[in-house]
């Protein structure tokens, strides 16, 4: 692989340090890891976090893997168990992740509330870590790697303020990387190994070091000027797609009659373009968020007008899918995850399109084969999802199918949506999962995008279209 810039790639299985100081008498973290004389720590055991200690086990890396949650952590703990492998320790004691062999720290911890920014975890953690560091003193200083998206600003505000007060010295006494991860778990090519990565450092040792050891895990490493640029990097690529997805979203409102998918499924055919897709609004960690970084870190925010458009846009349209359903009845919601195949429920649209239902007093229910009832019920409220699927489809008017996730094309699914009928059943799809089905006659389906999606038939009238 080449590198796109003056950085060589760098590969866990044949990348070397220099002889000259690899036999030295220091050896680098990324020795020490790899000869297992040293631990690494995963803060935060969500899919980033459990992705990273996945990545370190393969190259033969000692992990323990922290999550403040004693649920996950004995769900990972779970997933973890077997003989052989790399020693794995999966713990929800901070004092484990604190342990005196630990000598790099990956830092992936939710950096949002509420659709808000939020540093309140990433603080808790650093401030440990950097208390740790204090009273031992160690003779080489650990590595913190920041995996998390950041506000920009955060390093300069929160972090290095928390090394000096601490008497520490930063790049000295106690090593800071951020690099932000880009990878998606569900596509074969598009893995920690497969895609480029941005790191930097707080200056030349952190950064020298985050390069050696993210290249156990990395085929290809580019390297920030500093910590500034670093930060801005994945909020700006992720708003540049925010911004494309919100202009698909307003023109499918702009043109309700147009088949706007197609439409932007032939502009996706010019070489220098790329295909988007109207929706029930973005989701998950990265997205939907990275313009609220953006505005939140900017000196002058009011420039950023576009970013702004696009968080209300963005949110608007969980609004008009529950009003365009609303006066219809009953609605039955499959899929709490945002994205296909994937358990997370982070600013999923389902989260907002059933609070405003609800609020119109709407009935709602919310079925996802990725999670439990009890999980559906802590997250919407209890009685949320329906203990008889069949019984759910039924008695709703409308169904509503945010994530894309493979079981909706399957059985038991199809063979309930295809039950006959007194009153047709509205079926509106965010990802399009049965745009290429034929329907029995009771069904009116709409694909999020499509001709007139939002204008959709009352109980006991024709289809308006």
């Amino acid at each position: 692989m080449t590198s796109l810039t003056t950085e060589e790639p760098t590969t866990g299985k044949s990348w070397a340090r220099p002889a000259s100081t690899a036999s030295g008498p220091h050896p680098s973290h990324r020795d020490d890891l790899a000869a297992r004389r040293t631990t690494a720590c995963v803060w935060g055991l969500g899919h980033i976090g459990w992705s990273t200690v996945e990545a370190l086990r393969t190259e033969g890396v000692a992990v323990v893997g922290y999550d403040l949650d004693p649920d996950r952590a004995e769900e990972r703990r779970a997933l973890a168990a077997g003989p052989g492998g790399p020693a794995l320790q999966v713990t929800s004691d901070q004092a484990d992740a604190l342990a005196e062999d630990i000598a790099v720290h990956f830092v992936a911890v939710p950096t949002e509330r509420e659709a808000e920014p939020f540093t309140g975890a990433l603080v808790d953690v650093f401030a440990a870590i950097v208390a740790a560091t204090a009273a031992r003193r160690p003779e080489r200083p650990p590595l913190v790697i920041v995996e998390s998206t950041l506000t920009p600003g955060t390093v300069e505000d929160l972090l290095l303020p928390m090394i000096t007060t601490a008497g520490l010295e930063p790049d000295r006494d106690l090593l800071l990387a951020l690099a932000p991860r880009r990878d998606w778990f569900l596509a074969e090519g598009y893995g920690l190994r497969d895609l480029d990565r941005i790191y930097c450092g707080i200056g030349e040792r952190s950064a020298d070091a985050a390069r050696e050891v993210l290249g156990l895990m990395c085929d290809t490493l580019h390297r920030a000027p500093s910590h500034v640029e670093g930060e801005l990097v994945k909020c700006v690529e992720n708003a540049y797609r925010h911004v494309e997805i919100t202009l698909a979203n307003q023109l499918s409102l702009a043109y309700p009659h147009v088949d706007m998918v197609e439409v932007l499924r032939l502009a996706g055919t010019k070489w220098n373009i790329g295909t988007f897709h109207p929706s029930f609004g973005t989701g998950g960690y990265c997205i939907p968020l990275s313009s609220r970084y953006l505005l939140r870190g900017a000196a002058d925010a009011a420039e950023l007008s576009l970013l702004s458009e696009a968080v209300e846009t963005d949110m608007r349209m969980r609004s008009l899918v529950a009003d365009a359903v609303a006066a219809r009845g009953p609605v039955l919601v499959l899929g709490l995850a945002y994205k296909g195949g994937i358990k997370v429920a982070t600013l999923s649209p389902t989260v907002r399109i059933t609070e405003e239902l609800r609020r119109l007093g709407v009935p709602v229910s919310v079925h996802d084969p990725m999670y439990r009832t009890e999980e559906i019920d802590a997250l919407l409220g209890d009685g949320t999802a329906p203990t008889d699927l069949a019984r759910a489809v039924r008695e709703a008017a409308t169904v509503l199918v945010v994530p894309d996730h493979p079981e909706f094309r399957a059985e038991p699914y199809l063979s309930l949506l295809d039950e006959p009928r007194a009153e047709p059943l509205l079926v509106l799809d965010n990802h399009g999962v049965w745009a290429d089905r034929p329907w029995a006659g009771h069904v009116v389906y709409r694909r999020a995008g499509g001709a007139s999606w939002l204008v959709v038939p009352a109980i006991g009238s024709a289809d308006p279209r």
